[in-house]
């Protein structure tokens, strides 16, 4: 082998060498090196994350949503509704102050609900139905159960009530098949008027009521 042809294969040795050595320490360093940056990338992640709290401010003139909703519900008919504070109907009850005073307090300052149980007395059949919590604070729904609804209480019907094996005509305030109970009469059942008072004979007054009778037992 010439004299150049030796120079020429030492010098592919230490290129092989150096290649060996530069592998060997990749190899060794690159979980490392991965690690280092991955928790870079992590830290800086966190950061854009972490934003400062800010306060929302409310537009001039932008109406407040309240912090509460309204719902009715009926035992004996099923015309129950929600309602925004301001939509609810005249003839509808509104939750009283306390519970009102309560939603406040909790949606401007935050106070633990333990801190305001003295609101919760003499509620007058309203319930703490639900509550939500939401970005501008908690939101609830006051719900009041009423026997009819008010449409509801202005109808009857005559239909049948069973008491053991008698059964007997009765008085109802509501609507057919449902309603409540307010008067049984003595009048028991014909068989030939069954079929009518089982589906709820309707009348619009209790001063028809009399004549209405009549014709039941006549």
């Amino acid at each position: 082998m010439s004299e150049q042809e030796q120079k020429k294969e030492k010098r592919v040795h230490r290129w092989l060498r150096t290649g060996f050595v530069v592998l060997v320490v990749a190899v060794a360093l690159g979980p490392l090196l991965l690690l280092i940056a991955y928790t870079r990338d992590l830290n800086l992640f966190e950061q854009l994350l972490s934003r400062p709290e800010q306060e929302v401010e409310t537009l001039p003139g932008a109406t407040q949503r309240a912090p509460y909703t309204v719902q009715h519900l009926y035992r004996y008919c099923d015309h129950g509704a929600v309602y925004a504070p301001e939509d609810v109907p005249p003839e509808l009850e509104l939750p009283p102050d306390a519970l009102v005073e309560m939603a406040l307090a909790l949606h401007e300052s935050k106070t633990g609900l333990e801190k305001i149980i003295s609101y919760l007395k003499d509620t007058g059949g309203w319930y703490v139905a639900d509550v939500r919590a939401g970005a501008a604070g908690p939101h609830f729904t006051f719900t009041h159960l009423g026997d009819l609804c008010p449409d509801c209480a202005q109808r009857y019907y005559l239909g049948i009530f069973k008491e053991g094996d008698e059964e007997r005509i009765a008085v109802y305030q509501g609507i057919p098949p449902q309603g409540r109970v307010i008067r049984v009469t003595a009048y028991s059942v014909r068989d030939d008027l069954r079929e009518k008072l089982e589906t709820g004979d309707p009348f619009d007054s209790l001063d028809d009521l009399d004549s209405i009778l009549e014709a039941y037992t006549s």
